[in-house]
C-alpha cells in the first residue's frame, strides 16, 4: 500500500489494486483518491486473468512475495505482453531467467526488478556516489556495507533466508576482483562499520550481491566487496542457526526459518526501533578516498516510495529503455536519489555533502 500511497500523492494516474482476496481501500485514500482507484481479484498464478491485467496497464507493479516462490511468474507475462514492468523483488534466478529470455525475444519495454531497499537502494546509493565524485577518475576499489532491523513479515524473512544461500546457488563469502569472484574464509570475511544512532557499530560479514557485481563491472571497478548484517540480535539469532543448519536448501528449512525470523524479529522490535542503513567507501586510482553514509527509518514505507519514484521514471519515459534492468541501471542515480530525499524518508545522507569533491 505504501507504493500506492506514494503514486497517488505525486502522480495523477489511476490505480487498480489487484489481490487474491479484495481488501478494503484505507479510508484516508478513499476519501481522498478514491476516484482514481479501483479493485482486482487477482491470483498470479491464474495465466489468463493476468494477461487480462496486463493488456489494462500501462505498468505492473508487483509488490508480493516471498520472491523466491513467486518467481519469474508476473515478470514472464509482462514480457510477453509487452507491459513494463516495477517489481520489488526478482533476485539473481529471476535475473537470470529474464537475461536468457531475452536473448531469444528482446523485449519492447522495460522490465526492473530489484527494486527495493536491498537489492535496489544497495546498488543505486554507491552508483550515485561514484557518480557524484569520479570526475573521470577510475574507481580502484568500492566496498559496500548495509545492515537493517525491523519486524519483518513471514515474506521478507523467507527470501532472507533463501538469500543466506545464494538462492540456490551457494557461493559463500567471497568478494569480485578484476571481474572474477574471489572467495575467502570466514576468518577474512568480516568488516565493521559506525552509524549515527539508532544503529551505531555493527559488524558484517562478506556477501555477494549481483548488482554489485554488475555495476562493477559497468565502471570497470578493480575490486568490489559487500558486507552486510542483520542487526535485530533475535533475528540475527535466527540466520545464524539457518546458515549453520544450512536450513536455506529446502524449502522446509527456509518455510521453518522464516516463521522463526518472523517471530524473533517482532520480538526485537519491541525495545529497538527500525533501522536501514548503507555505506559506501570508495578508493580511486589516484589514491583519493570517499566515505558516505545512507540511513533510514521505516523500511516498508521506504520500499513503496522506491518503488513508486521508479514507477514514475517509466510513466514519464525516464528510464533506460527497452530491456531488463536492475534499479541502478534503469534510471539516472541523481534523479532517483532527488525523489528519495524529496520524499522525507531519509533520516541521514552525507552523499549530499560530497557530491564534486
Amino acid at each position: 500500500m505504501e507504493a500506492a500511497t506514494h503514486l497517488l500523492k505525486n502522480t495523477t494516474a489511476n490505480l487498480t489494486l489487484a489481490s487474491r482476496t479484495i481488501r478494503a481501500i484505507p479510508s484516508a485514500l478513499q476519501s481522498r483518491f478514491g476516484d482514481r482507484i479501483a479493485t482486482l481479484q487477482l491470483d498470479v498464478n491464474d495465466e489468463k486473468t493476468l494477461i487480462a491485467a496486463c493488456h489494462q496497464a500501462d505498468v505492473m507493479i508487483s509488490c508480493i512475495g516471498p520472491s523466491g516462490i513467486v518467481g519469474d511468474t508476473v515478470a514472464q507475462v509482462c514480457k510477453k505482453t509487452q507491459t513494463p514492468l516495477v517489481d520489488a523483488g526478482g533476485y539473481d534466478p529471476v535475473w537470470h531467467r529474464l537475461e536468457q529470455a531475452e536473448a531469444i525475444t528482446a523485449s519492447t519495454i522495460p522490465l526492473i526488478i530489484n527494486v527495493g531497499l536491498l537489492p535496489g537502494l544497495s546498488g543505486m546509493f554507491p552508483k550515485y556516489v561514484i557518480d557524484a565524485t569520479a570526475q573521470g577518475r577510475k574507481v580502484k576499489q568500492l566496498d559496500v556495507q548495509y545492515v537493517g532491523r525491523d519486524a519483518w513479515s513471514y515474506n521478507s524473512a523467507w527470501d532472507i533466508i533463501n538469500g543466506l544461500g545464494d538462492f540456490g546457488n551457494e557461493k559463500g563469502f567471497c568478494f569480485i576482483h578484476r571481474h572474477q569472484m574471489v572467495k575467502v574464509p570466514m576468518r577474512k570475511a568480516t568488516n565493521k562499520a559506525h552509524f549515527p544512532d539508532p544503529i551505531g557499530r555493527v559488524s558484517t560479514m562478506l556477501l555477494y550481491a549481483e548488482e554489485i557485481t554488475r555495476l562493477a563491472k559497468q565502471y570497470d571497478i578493480e575490486t568490489a566487496r559487500v558486507f552486510g548484517a542483520n542487526i535485530g540480535p533475535r533475528a540475527t539469532f535466527v540466520a545464524l542457526i539457518a546458515k549453520v543448519f544450512r536450513l536455506y536448501q529446502s524449502r522446509k528449512g527456509i518455510d521453518r526459518a522464516a516463521k522463526w525470523m518472523a517471530k524473533a524479529s517482532k520480538k526485537d522490535m519491541r525495545k529497538l526501533a527500525p533501522a536501514y542503513g548503507i555505506q559506501v567507501d570508495i578508493t580511486y586510482e589516484s589514491g583519493h578516498p570517499v566515505t558516505a553514509q545512507l540511513m533510514l527509518a521505516d523500511t516498508y514505507q521506504a520500499t513503496g516510495a522506491i518503488m513508486a519514484i521508479a514507477t514514475r521514471a517509466v510513466l514519464d519515459g525516464k528510464t533506460a529503455g527497452p530491456g531488463v534492468y536492475s534499479l541502478h541501471e534503469a534510471m539516472t542515480s541523481q534523479r532517483f536519489m532527488q525523489d528519495l530525499e524529496a520524499s522525507g524518508l531519509l533520516t541521514f545522507n552525507t552523499a549530499k555533502s560530497i557530491e564534486n569533491k
